[in-house]
């Protein structure tokens, strides 16, 4: 059986992504074949395609997609076959941006029944994250003032429902053509990352600054947070769309504030909950009290332009490959 997959030969930038028509995968032992409904476009998906990682980096060629949702039509040897006709989302494994893709069977997450598939595709990660990031990692507080990086994405837009209905203020950094989007989810400021932000910080907080930050960006102009914070405030990183932050200098940087930087995964996160927040967060996003705003769906053939959009910065909320659709 044939199927149509994008595929990177090796590393390069959005125009190594060429659809094709290969073979389907079969599963393993331990393993679901999965005919997949859509792919959500992960920073991940860019910065593999591009060999800018390390962690749990696909070999090439490889199949983008790190985040999908589909339909488990077969079950590989060891498998309970009570799998088969469900719907499931697949996470930290490869090759979404296919009409059928091979998973580990005890990674996969049922869709709630209430979620429909483009709901379902983005849940987990998403949701998830931006509840752990802020609860179980960053153990927000009522009052606390919030910065959020990125405020027009996908997290940022998540974190924000997530603090303010913990009674935090919340500021987000975006630019400055994404402020109007942004504002409809509830920051009580929006401040343009172009601009001298860590001052604007300090002025919004009345010179304290902020007591929990939150950073998917990083690059070469991270240690800014640590000016913006808080004393007793703390730094969270959990991505590096701009490359990984500069060492931090304890001495120099932390000392004076007592400033606390760690680094988050989501999975680590979950660990320590046991999932009892679960019914919470799919009861918040069922009712459309929490929304992940989905903004762009590109087809499967035009999986590149996405990439190369995401990396242009023209991209805000959330953004998905169609792939089988709705299946």
């Amino acid at each position: 059986m044939e199927m149509r997959a994008i595929v990177a030969d090796a590393p390069g930038g959005p125009d190594v992504l060429e659809l094709r028509r290969i073979p389907a995968p079969e599963p393993g032992p331990g393993q679901v074949r999965i005919r997949v409904a859509y792919a959500a476009l992960n920073p991940l998906d860019t910065h593999a395609r591009a060999a800018r990682i390390d962690w749990n980096a696909p070999a090439f060629p490889m199949i983008p997609g790190y985040e999908y949702s589909g339909l488990v039509e077969e079950v590989g040897e060891g498998v309970d076959a009570g799998w088969v006709g469900k719907r499931v989302v697949s996470e930290a494994e490869w090759g979404g941006c296919a009409e059928v893709a091979v998973a580990t069977a005890d990674r996969l997450v049922t869709i709630p029944d209430a979620f429909d598939w483009q709901l379902g595709t983005v849940f987990h990660t998403c949701a998830y994250s931006a509840w752990h990031v802020l609860h179980t990692a960053g153990g927000i507080h009522t009052a606390d003032d919030v910065l959020l990086h990125s405020a027009a994405g996908p997290l940022g837009i998540m974190m924000t429902q997530i603090a303010k209905e913990a009674g935090a203020r919340v500021f987000g950094l975006c630019a400055a053509r994404k402020m109007e989007f942004a504002r409809a989810f509830g920051a009580d400021g929006l401040i343009d990352d172009a601009g001298d932000w860590v001052e604007e910080v300090l002025r919004l907080t009345g010179g304290r600054g902020a007591d929990l930050i939150v950073d998917g960006v990083a690059g070469p102009e991270a240690a800014k947070n640590y000016a913006a914070a808080a004393p007793l405030g703390q730094v969270i990183y959990m991505g590096a769309v701009a490359g990984q932050p500069p060492p931090v200098d304890v001495s120099r940087q932390l000392y004076a504030k007592s400033i606390a930087v760690r680094g988050f995964v989501v999975y680590t996160a979950m660990t320590k909950t046991g999932g009892t927040e679960k019914p919470r967060i799919h009861e918040a996003l069922a009712s459309g009290r929490w929304k992940i705003p989905i903004t762009r769906v590109f087809s499967l053939a035009e999986t590149a332009e996405a990439h190369r959009a995401f990396e242009s910065r023209e991209l805000y909320g959330k953004t998905l490959i169609e792939v089988g659709g709705e299946l």
